[in-house]
């Protein structure tokens, strides 16, 4: 899915009025043939005597989310898909993978079926091998991109670190033969460095990657006396990452996952953690997972502080449902828990002890709260 492609949608969905809503709301029952009655006379209007600049397509996504908006929740949205045939597919996988990321490139199809590299990032591994925005990839390890299909082959581009491929690059008309060495090291979501005993962590957010960077950081500090953990202005992410990033920190705890359809998901973290004093660091756009980390902490870690201003407060999760005609309806699907806490959702988490301080001083030399932790560290 590109989110740059539905974003002005949302954006005109939830900037319609709850009027709008309301009449969508009272003419469903009108329908004729499937369509709202109402909607049907204006689009007839309008077709006959309106602006012909007029975006139809605009106008009924707005609709559509002018109503699921007036229900309250901000979270409930409706796009579409424009990944639906197989060539966007691939593209969408393709540039969403983090080979792609990493190395820095970005691809579409070409006119002539072969593989058209939209973006390349300066200073990461397509740029620094020479790879231009431009470029048309033709082979790929001495295969046709075309003849195979680009919907079926486009993705032999990806693969693990380090690994090497052969590609066919044709530059306005030029073509040549390099061989380009795949990188999967994204920008890390969890770095780390010492403060003499103490390993100071921040995590940016939660994925696949930031797991297997704070396993890289574990291994390398995992000995350290103390630790600081900087949450502040982590977003979340995904839930089972957060959990194996903070499984190092807690002993066994549980977040679970409750469906408003009656289900449930648990989550467990197991009992290995760290003997050491952490302070974990939170400030207003602390959320969803990144809360989850940090209650986990509190309850579950041996000695752990928290310190910042008051969290988010999400603490909900959700869900996507494919529509009859191919459309999305992102929608809330359940709430969390942790541990014996209950949910804080539009609430957050309180800090042990609240540190208020301007978010543009954090990293710097006024950066208030992590002096603070720095201090209450000292004590140990």
């Amino acid at each position: 899915m590109n989110i740059d492609k539905i974003t002005p949608y949302i954006a005109t969905g939830l900037a319609c009025s709850a009027l709008t809503a309301g009449i969508c709301y009272l003419c469903m029952g009108k329908s004729t043939g499937g369509e709202n009655a109402i909607i049907k006379e204006c689009r007839k209007i309008i077709a006959e005597k309106g602006n012909p600049d007029f975006n139809d397509k605009s106008a009924e996504i707005g609709m559509i989310n002018g109503y699921l908006n007036s229900g309250g929740d901000k979270y409930t949205y409706y796009y579409e898909v424009y990944n639906a045939d197989k060539t966007e597919t691939q593209t969408s996988y393709v540039n969403s993978a983090g080979t792609a990321k990493a190395s820095g490139f970005q691809i579409s199809i070409s006119a002539d079926g072969n593989i058209l590299l939209t973006e390349v990032t300066e200073g990461l591994a397509a740029d620094k091998q020479g790879l231009k925005t431009g470029d048309i990839i033709t082979h790929i390890n001495g295969v046709s991109i075309s003849e195979q299909g680009y919907e079926n082959y486009a993705n032999k581009i990806l693969g693990k670190q380090d690994t090497e491929v052969n590609l066919t690059v044709n530059r306005d008309g030029k073509i040549f033969d390099m061989t380009f060495r795949r990188d999967n090291v994204l920008l890390r979501e969890a770095n780390w460095e010492m403060f003499g005993d103490t390993a100071y962590i921040t995590i940016s957010h939660f994925s696949e990657f930031s797991a297997s960077n704070m396993s890289s950081a574990m291994k390398e500090i995992g000995n350290a006396d103390k630790f600081i953990i900087d949450l502040r202005n982590n977003s979340g992410g995904l839930t089972e990452y957060a959990l194996q990033s903070v499984d190092y920190f807690v002993d066994e705890c549980e977040c679970i996952m409750y469906l408003y359809n009656g289900s449930e998901d648990v989550y467990s973290t197991t009992d290995g953690a760290v003997d050491a004093p952490i302070v974990v660091l939170v400030n207003e756009n602390t959320a969803s997972a990144a809360e989850i980390f940090a209650s986990m902490c509190k309850q579950s870690g041996r000695n752990a502080t928290i310190v910042g201003t008051q969290t988010f407060g999400k603490g909900i999760f959700q869900g996507d449902e494919i529509l009859s005609n191919g459309g999305k309806l992102h929608y809330t699907a359940g709430y969390f828990t942790v541990g014996d806490w209950d949910c804080w959702h539009d609430i957050g988490i309180t800090p042990d002890i609240v540190v208020e301080m301007d978010n543009a001083l954090i990293g710097t030399d006024d950066d208030i709260q992590l002096k603070k932790a720095v201090e209450l560290l000292k004590k140990y």
